[in-house]
């Protein structure tokens, strides 16, 4: 039993190792490893071996620093790609892009994390973009992205969520206004749409809306990014039209007809 119960605890260490090691901002040392693990160096030092071992990790660029290898992300790639939502997600954000020329992406839900991660990405004919990171885990409170899903989410997984205080990737600051962003994410349910500038790229301009998948179940959203300069106020309303209609297209399509909220002008 001691030996099941050791056995258990080591693959809960390497799933949180993965966690760390996906969600730093580049490489990570033995020391922050430790730090955000809660765990002594020799203990973080040897899961990093076992990870290296296996193929799954490599050592970094600096001396001393690990990352996660070619070959996770290669089978992390090949599990999203098997993902439906995100096979189907591919048509819809094709007719956005061709529509607007601009790069068009689908935000994946994560619902154990909270979070939520850009599974799918296809550009517009505009040359001058913005490159969306795929794969990327990112908060939800932040960006058209993220608050298109958060905002449909039950009330209290959004108060869970909100609790959390994210860091904005832009100021670096914590979220500090949760009732503000309350009233937010009730002007997008009455919209069905959210537009932002600025919160997770400076000078870029998202526009995002739900997708859904059964009664009332979001599962991520759709979103248009371009330039705040390409930006007009009066396009707006024609932008979120095409937006919105993909969106409530392919929430069709996973089986939610009749749960996508309708635009209300």
């Amino acid at each position: 039993m001691n030996s099941v119960n050791s056995m258990t605890g080591t693959v809960a260490r390497v799933a949180l190792l993965i966690r760390v090691l996906a969600e730093s901002e580049g490489d990570s040392s033995v020391a922050q490893v430790s730090e955000r693990m809660n765990l002594p160096t020799s203990t973080a030092h040897r899961l990093l071996g076992l990870l290296v071992d296996t193929g799954l990790a490599e050592r970094g660029a600096r001396s001393g620093t690990y990352r996660l290898s070619l070959e996770f992300m290669r089978l992390s790639g090949l599990v999203v790609a098997r993902t439906d939502v995100t096979s189907i997600a591919e048509t819809f954000l094709q007719e956005v892009a061709d529509a607007t020329g601009e790069t068009c992406a689908f935000n994946l839900y994560l619902p154990s994390e909270g979070m939520g991660m850009i599974a799918k990405v296809v550009h517009g004919r505009h040359p001058l973009r913005y490159e969306t990171q795929v794969f990327k885990i990112s908060p939800l409170t932040f960006g058209a992205t993220g608050r298109a899903v958060l905002a449909f989410l039950p009330g209290e997984t959004i108060k869970k969520i909100l609790e959390r205080n994210d860091i904005s990737p832009v100021t670096g600051l914590p979220l500090s206004d949760s009732p503000a962003l309350q009233g937010e994410l009730e002007e997008i349910r009455r919209r069905g749409y959210v537009i932002t500038k600025g919160q997770r790229i400076q000078g870029a301009v998202g526009m995002g809306a739900p997708v859904f998948k059964g009664p009332g179940l979001v599962v991520g959203a759709m979103c248009i990014s371009m330039p705040e300069t390409r930006f007009e106020d009066s396009k707006e309303e024609e932008l979120a039209s095409i937006l919105v209609d993909q969106a409530r297209k392919m929430s069709g399509v996973l089986g939610a007809h009749g749960n996508a909220p309708h635009r209300k002008r």
